[in-house]
């Protein structure tokens, strides 16, 4: 009986993104990352297993059906050098908002973070999510930071203090860039090429190393 509960409270501190797994996004991947690690909640996205054996859309759908919060970022709507442009993001923003307008009371109070690049654009391109709000980050991970510290504050509980600024927030993501490589040291990794997991390590060691934020 102990079970659901902590799985219930680990939803409400799981935000899944999704968005693309490529060099000219990471910064902004990033950026996104270490904001939701560094205001207590947990990131979740396709990156964090490799399976194989494993249906990928199956496995993402499992994912995103234990959020309680999503990032989608639409972005990337430029046609691909095949000619066709990429479809996996809008398919998975499908996913979340199928799950909360036909899923059960839990899944109905998901919440989302739908971005774009640039203001608009996505009334051409996905016209019909036009009516719901959309930001931008601008290809810039201090604007991306601003996106989900303030979503996320939105959305906090009742009775929640306010989540840091984007500006401190921003300043710790620009400290601890610095600093990373101090800290990696000591276990031979080098911090331009970390994978995911190890990024996720990277933050969190950081973090605690750091300590409570002033």
């Amino acid at each position: 009986m102990a079970t659901r509960p902590r799985a219930e409270s680990e939803s409400r501190r799981s935000v899944f993104i999704n968005c693309p797994f490529d060099d000219q996004f990471a910064p902004i991947l990033r950026a996104m990352v270490f904001t939701i690690l560094a205001v207590g909640y947990r990131p979740v996205c396709a990156l964090d297993a490799n399976d194989g054996a494993e249906v990928r859309v199956d496995r993402i759908a499992r994912m995103i059906g234990s959020c309680d919060f999503g990032i989608h970022d639409l972005s990337r709507v430029e046609v691909a050098p095949g000619g066709l442009p990429r479809f996996n993001m809008p398919l998975e923003l499908g996913i979340h908002l199928g799950a909360r307008l036909f899923g059960d009371r839990r899944q109905k109070q998901k919440r989302a973070l739908i971005l774009d690049a640039e203001l608009h654009r996505y009334d051409r391109t996905l016209s019909d999510i036009s009516g719901q709000d959309v930001d931008t980050h601008e290809n810039e991970p201090a604007q991306a930071i601003r996106c989900v510290r303030d979503w996320l504050s939105d959305h906090r509980r009742a009775g929640e203090a306010p989540l840091p600024g984007a500006v401190a927030l921003t300043a710790d993501f620009d400290r601890f860039r610095r600093e990373v490589g101090r800290l990696l040291a000591p276990r031979r990794l080098d911090p331009e090429h970390l994978t995911h997991s190890d990024y996720l390590f990277a933050v969190s060691d950081w973090l605690r190393e750091r300590g409570p934020s002033s």
